[in-house]
Order: structure tokens, then sequence, then C-alpha cells
């Protein structure tokens, strides 16, 4: 496995945050051993804990006959949710919107069953809209989308049942934060949150020019053989960027750069060189369990035994386990289209996991991936306890 590039690695003492250092090394082994079983080309991964950086490394291809670096940037999918929660968080703070107010009055046009749906309900995929099958997102420019969004029929009434907003639920919240502070989505987090955290390698969207400028560190997504498409559109939006902008899913970043993000959310809403982008009380309420023990529509993940799969929700994050088996009830996180999975864990001394791959894999070979990665993860963090 030695032959297979690799960039960066273990940092600093690990022992000294409690992490053991041959574990890390076996961490590193899983992610040669994946990447050579063909369940990536390419991948990084970045852990801290207790807001030290133990491990951050690529390893394989960004795309072909071009090594993955940790400053190649791959698109996260729905992993960059969280950004747009984060503003809509900015502004309840500063008393610009409440979150039990409904989505119409601010989008007066937003209806057709919907006129309930408030912002809560989206933030926990309640809003009744989910539009999962809806693929002409890709093609139609911001307003278009919008009016589409505001006309389409509710299929339930908002906050009865639960079914997983892909794209359609975030993009709204985009337009509510438009039409509050002036500012486009994309400009808002460039201005409020990457800046500030010094997320330099980071974007909400991917305009022609930035893809030009990025050349070979803009990593390729591939899948696997048989891999079985959500939508015309799982593995193209980032190989061939386009003008569409999906808030729940056009985020393009480093695992390096979601450390910075996390490691702010788990040092109280302030990155670690002292700039604060929100307050500890505001960042506690966002990820705390606002929603369990529902079945998703869309999810639909089931319960075993004892094991419910159902996935709690904060405000627009995954908790517990569903980032990953291993982790505690208290974990806040968000996985991105089976390539990626980011979260802190409290309970682990702030323990937070940044996994990107460039390889699509279908649920059970994702699900399997991610979880011997976070186990080997979690086996370095507990051999002091």
């Amino acid at each position: 496995m030695d032959n297979l590039n690799t960039d960066g690695g273990i940092f600093s003492n690990p022992e000294d945050v409690g992490v053991s250092r041959s574990g890390l090394e076996e961490v590193i082994n899983v992610l040669k051993r994946q990447t050579k079983d063909k369940l990536h080309t390419g991948a990084q991964l970045h852990i801290s804990r207790d807001s030290k950086t133990v491990l951050n490394v690529a390893i394989g291809e960004a795309r072909p006959g071009v090594p993955m670096l940790r400053d190649s940037i791959l698109q996260i999918f729905s992993s960059c949710k969280p950004w747009t929660v984060l503003a809509i968080a900015q502004l309840y703070e500063k008393g610009k919107l409440n979150l039990q107010q409904t989505v119409k009055s601010i989008i007066p046009e937003f209806g057709n069953g919907k006129e309930t749906c408030t912002i809560e309900h989206i933030l926990i995929h309640e809003g009744g809209f989910p539009m999962f099958d809806y693929n002409e997102i890709i093609v139609k420019d911001w307003n278009q989308l919008i009016k589409d969004i505001c006309n389409e029929r509710a299929e339930y009434i908002p906050g009865t049942q639960c079914g997983y907003h892909r794209n359609t639920g975030w993009i709204i919240l985009g337009e509510i934060i438009r039409r509050i502070d002036g500012r486009t989505i994309e400009k808002y987090l460039q201005e409020e949150l990457f800046r500030p955290l010094k997320m330099k390698d980071t974007s909400m969207g991917m305009p022609k020019e930035l893809h030009e400028k990025l050349g070979n560190r803009l990593a390729l997504k591939d899948v696997e053989p048989e891999y079985i498409h959500w939508g015309g559109f799982d593995n193209l939006a980032g190989n061939n960027p386009g003008p569409a902008l999906l808030l729940g899913g056009s985020g393009y970043t480093t695992a390096t750069d979601m450390g910075v993000f996390y490691n702010a959310l788990w040092n109280g809403g302030e990155s670690l060189d002292g700039v604060r982008i929100l307050k500890k009380r505001t960042l506690d309420l966002f990820t705390k369990t606002h929603r369990m023990g529902i079945t998703d529509q869309i999810l639909s993940l089931p319960t075993l035994g004892e094991l419910d799969l159902r996935p709690p929700f904060g405000y627009g994050f995954f908790k517990g386990i569903s980032n990953g088996m291993a982790c505690s009830e208290n974990t806040f996180g968000h996985g991105g289209l089976r390539t990626c999975k980011n979260f802190c864990d409290p309970d682990l001394n702030g323990l937070v996991v940044n996994f990107n791959s460039n390889t699509m894999l279908n649920e059970l070979p994702h699900f399997n991936r991610v979880n011997e990665i976070v186990d080997a993860i979690y086996n370095a963090c507990r051999y002091k306890f």
C-alpha cells in the first residue's frame, strides 16, 4: 500500500489530547485498504480533538493521473447544508426572523397548501414539499426555482410528516436570507462565514471563473460501476459546474476547511483564533435534538430490533448514530450523497471528523466504508478511557 499517493499524515503529539498514534496509523491503513479495494479513487480525512488537529491526510487521486492533496477541492453535496443553517441562526440571533414564523410571512407567494410551513419545519425536514424528483433544478435560474417551489402543491400538511428536503427546502432558506438581508446566499456565506473563519478553499457554488482558476485542484467525482442514481445529476454537478446553485448540495471545500468550521461549532461559535460567528446559546439551540423517532418518508430508515435508525435531527443537523454507529447521541453533523461525512462529537472531548471521498458508492457499501473509518477513529480515541 506504500505506493499510494499520500499527502500529510499524523500531526503533533496526538496522545496530548487522548488519541493513540498507533490508532491513527490504523486509520490511515483503513483509508489505504479502502482505496486499494476501489472504495475510493481519492479521499481526504481531517481529525481533531479538543481543538487540536491530530490527523490531516489525503490519499489517492483527485482526478485521473492527478494526486489528491489536502488542498484539493471536493464537492461535498448535503454536507454543506449546515452552512445555510448557520446563516439562518445568525439572522435569528439578531432578531431578524423567528423560527416559528411562516415562510409565507417572508415570501408572500409561497402557498398551495404550504401556507402553515414555518422556518422550523424546513430545518427539521417537515415542510411538506421535498420535491425529491424535481430534476429541472439544474437548468433553471434562481428566480424560476423560487417560483416553481412556491407553486408546488404540498405533499402533506407541514409539520405532520417528515420528508427529507434534498435541495428545495434549502433553496427557500436561501431566499429567506436574501429577502431579509439583501445579499445572495453565496455572498452572505462568503462574507459572514467563510471569510471570518478563514475557510479560504470554500465556496457555495462553482462559478465558471473559479472552476477555470482551480484547474486540477478540483477533484472529479466518480461512481462504482453498479451505482444507483438518486437523480439524473448525482455525479455531474462537481465535474461540470454550471449556473445552478443548489444550497443543499453545491458546497465545495476541503476536509481541512470543514475542520475549521466544526471546530468553531465545538468552541461555542468562536473560531480558534477568536472570531465569533454565533453565540453559544444560539448554537446549542440549533444543534440540540428537535425531531426523533419519526420515519422519514424519503430516507425511510427503519428500526432493527432495539436499534432505531430513524434519523434524529437538530436544526439542519443529523444527530447521534446517523453520523456513524460509534457516535454519541449528542453528535451533530451531516453527510453528503454517499461520499462525505462531517461531524462533531462533543461527548468525546470535541472529536471533529471530516471525511470527503471523490467516489460515490451505493448505500450499503458507503455505510460500511464510513463506519469502518469512524470505528477506527473512535478506537484511537478510547485507549485512555
